[in-house]
């Protein structure tokens, strides 16, 4: 039963990791093409497709922590990366975010499918990681905003 129950949360975490990188790809090449090469910030399309790659890693380091069973450590990686799917998706609803809701929403099943962690303050380690990917994408957001426009 143990076996069958690794394979979803697997199968979850593949999938997300497929997700998250054919929407990079996607936002590489439709969204910028259709911008004639053209961001309105110089610094965007290399910070959103870095955050979106680290979703796809992020994706796969808790596949590797099913792996080696460490579940609470799965949980918060795939709990952190599907907050900051969710709030990038978002964010870019009229481009690539429904992909990156899906990303999110693969990402939770596989954290669902993890057994309850039984553990005081168990809660505490998903939560300050979904805070630090999201905390995470507004600074990028306010860095290449700031740091890129002259």
């Amino acid at each position: 039963m143990e076996g069958t129950h690794r394979q979803r949360r697997l199968r979850a975490g593949l999938l997300a990791a497929v997700v998250a990188a054919a929407s990079d790809w996607v936002y590489l090449t439709v969204a910028v093409h259709s911008q004639n090469g053209l961001p309105p910030l110089p610094g965007i399309v290399p910070f959103i497709t870095g955050y979106i790659a680290a979703i796809a890693a992020a994706s796969v380091v808790g596949m590797a922590c099913v792996l080696r069973r460490r579940p609470a450590i799965a949980k918060t990686v795939f709990l952190s990366a599907a907050a900051g799917s969710a709030a990038l998706g978002v964010i870019g609803i009229f481009s690539i975010g429904l992909a990156l809701l899906i990303t999110a929403a693969l990402l939770s099943i596989a954290a669902q499918t993890i057994p309850p962690i039984r553990h005081p303050n168990a809660w505490l380690w998903p939560v300050s990681g979904a805070a630090v990917a999201i905390a995470a994408l507004i600074v990028g957001f306010v860095a290449v905003g700031a740091f890129w426009q002259q």
